[in-house]
């Protein structure tokens, strides 16, 4: 039985009503091609969707969907429809990823400042407290000041004397 090849396959190519509507959206999106803008940035995405198209054709393309959709449709056996769809969606992925930045200042804003109010009353609660505690029991407080810095001071040294 005869195989047929994706470029022989009816169903990748569009009926004349089909093709009459995607040149007339063609002509309309050349104005706003939403890939033009972001062509550069999702030159990398469309290689790790297609990887059996040589970089040098998506360059060819600049940018323009028609052109990456006829290039993807000749390479692959997915419909038309189906390559401008998933083209689409690897633009508004670029949006989102490009809106997270903003997403993620935003969400750790509040948290900055939960996080001051907290440190400034804890300087103001524990500060007096502790200082109580060390004027009552000095000796105490010296002994787990020396412990410290001693086992600081062995951390720290005997790095030096492996060398």
């Amino acid at each position: 039985m005869p195989m047929s090849s994706p470029a022989n396959d009816p169903s990748n190519h569009p009926s004349p009503t089909a093709q009459a509507q995607e040149d007339g959206a063609a002509a309309g999106e050349a104005q706003t091609d939403p890939l033009r803008d972001h062509f550069q940035s999702l030159l990398p995405l469309l290689q790790q969707e297609w990887p059996e198209i040589a970089r040098e054709r998506w360059e060819a393309t600049r940018g323009s969907l028609e052109e990456l959709v006829q290039l993807i449709a000749s390479q692959t056996s997915h419909t038309r429809t189906i390559i401008r769809s998933q083209l689409l969606e690897l633009v508004n992925h670029l949006g989102r990823i490009r809106e997270q930045p903003r997403t993620w200042e935003e969400a750790l804003h509040p948290l900055d400042e939960q996080l001051d109010t907290l440190v400034g009353e804890l300087r103001r609660d524990l500060g007096p407290r502790l200082k109580r505690k060390i004027q009552q029991q000095p000796l105490l407080s010296l002994s787990v000041a020396i412990l410290a810095g001693f086992v600081t001071g062995l951390l720290l040294g005997g790095s030096r004397r492996q060398q």
